[in-house]
């Protein structure tokens, strides 16, 4: 079901440029090879679910400061068997990493997006096969575990401070 659901998803997306053109498609292969693509114990590779969070006006970003990665980025992670789709995974850890309440712009998910997680002590490197929503949030920001720092920046500030990932997701939801 989940598959369907992410075929569907990767295959109505157009990409944006050459980049996210060849990560659809690998994405594509991902989903029919590997034998556990939504689990994180699943070696090499594995499909996540993020959110770029919108305020309400649509002129700033919910951003973390990743602990582990030491970068900016959008609330999102690794799809629990409890989620009940990968949007409800999205939303689930935007509401866990910044607590926020968000709601789709629209189903369709807004970027799609291959990058790898470097080795650390317990894992192997591996990569992230990200589905991207836009959401809009509300309610008070608050630090999670997982970050060291929570903050509404508008999009230019977004743009300084997050890697060529986030800035690319940025445009795409422009």
């Amino acid at each position: 079901m989940m598959r369907e659901e992410v075929r569907r998803l990767l295959l109505a997306r157009e990409p944006a440029d050459e980049k996210e053109d060849a990560d659809r498609r690998a994405m594509l292969v991902f989903l029919d090879v590997l034998a556990e693509p939504f689990s994180r114990r699943q070696h090499g590779a594995h499909f996540t679910a993020s959110a770029l969070a919108v305020d309400e006006g649509r002129m700033r970003t919910a951003l973390v400061h990743h602990r582990k990665l030491g970068l900016w980025v959008q609330p999102g992670g690794h799809i629990d068997e409890t989620d009940g789709s990968v949007a409800a995974a999205a939303l689930r850890e935007l509401r866990e990493e910044t607590g926020l309440e968000g709601t789709l712009s629209r189903a369709e998910a807004v970027h799609l997006d291959v990058h790898e997680i470097p080795e650390r002590s317990d894992m192997p490197a591996h990569l992230h096969l990200d589905v991207r929503f836009l959401a809009v949030a509300t309610g008070d920001l608050e630090l999670s575990e997982e970050s060291l720092e929570v903050q509404w920046l508008d999009f230019g500030e977004a743009a300084r401070r997050g890697d060529e990932s986030l800035r690319r997701l940025l445009a795409a939801a422009a």
